[in-house]
């Protein structure tokens, strides 16, 4: 067979195809109707009404620490002391108009930490919280940037004297006060973006990654949180805060930083050596060590919100015993 008897035989076939799509009866139109109308009879739209879930948990101490990392009380003292920024957001000078919403400040608050330490899917805070989906995102949105200001207090880089206090902590390595690296937060693969900027060829997977400066008594003293994940470690090291005597992130003359091979030897850092992964209280909040599913702009502030409450619960440990 020929190229033109193959062609002619191809055109044969699609004009059967075509006369029999033409032929074929178009589905009845309830089939063309949304799920939902083909689900439920007489569905015109769901009503939302909101629910107190503060008032139903609250009673459940423990269970209520497991879900937000927060006592009633310490979590009251929060959405309190946010209740005016939430009531005046600003943009550009311009008080911002709020949507009325179907819970109040505090639940919307109990919201926002119920999703960053369970990473929960937004339908199934919607039907706890009696919302319509988009409301719940729209709270999240609007939550999240006030409470980073609310405890980014949390971590605070120390002076030279706080440095200098810490020499000698490590018995083998006196001189150094404690570590540096990278943490990794696994992404899905992007559909508005290039993939390959979020590729580590190293991990094998999409990531975004977090520069974190631990002291050597474990506190997280700095961090940095929305690197690409193809950024190489001393890529990310050098386009953060420099570190050193007389810089912005001061230390003592004569004192360094632990880090793996990734990062540059000398001045602050010495190398090689493992410094550790992301901490485990911080592994706590799932929405930062759970695979990232929503928007780009919104991981970093969610990753260093999670770490500052995770070295809150450090703190608060720390006075428990």
């Amino acid at each position: 067979m020929d190229v033109q008897q193959a062609r002619l035989l191809l055109l044969n076939v699609l004009a059967w195809i075509l006369l029999f799509v033409a032929l074929n009866r178009p589905p009845p139109e309830q089939a063309l109707s949304p799920l939902q109308h083909r689900l439920f009879e007489n569905f015109h739209g769901e009503t939302f009404h909101g629910r107190d879930v503060f008032s139903l948990i609250s009673r459940q101490a423990h269970l209520f620490w497991r879900n937000t990392g927060e006592t009633p009380v310490s979590f009251l003292k929060l959405a309190n002391d946010i209740l005016p920024t939430l009531q005046n957001l600003r943009l550009d000078g311009q008080r911002q108009r709020q949507r009325r919403m179907k819970i109040n400040i505090i639940n919307q608050a109990l919201l926002v930490m119920m999703w960053l330490r369970k990473y929960s899917h937004i339908d199934t805070l919607a039907l706890w919280f009696d919302l319509d989906p988009t409301s719940v995102i729209r709270i999240i949105y609007r939550t999240l940037p006030v409470m980073w200001r609310y405890f980014q207090n949390q971590i605070t880089w120390p002076n030279i004297a706080e440095w200098r206090n810490l020499i000698g902590n490590w018995p083998e390595l006196p001189n150094s006060v404690g570590a540096i690296d990278v943490t990794p937060h696994e992404i899905y693969c992007p559909l508005s973006e290039p993939q390959r900027p979020f590729y580590s060829g190293h991990r094998h997977y999409h990531c975004l990654n977090t520069q974190l400066v631990m002291d050597n008594e474990g506190h997280i003293r700095f961090l940095h949180a929305g690197f690409l994940g193809s950024t190489h470690d001393s890529t990310s090291y050098k386009l953060m805060q420099p570190i050193g005597p007389g810089l912005p992130l001061d230390l003592p003359a004569g004192v360094n930083l632990l880090a793996d091979q990734g990062y540059p030897d000398g001045g602050a850092l010495m190398t090689p050596v493992r410094a550790r992964q992301m901490p485990k209280e911080m592994k706590t909040f799932k929405a930062a060590s759970n695979i990232w599913r929503h928007p780009r702009w919104l991981q970093p502030v969610c990753v260093e919100l999670a770490t500052f409450l995770s070295e809150r619960r450090i703190r608060l440990f720390k006075r428990l015993r």
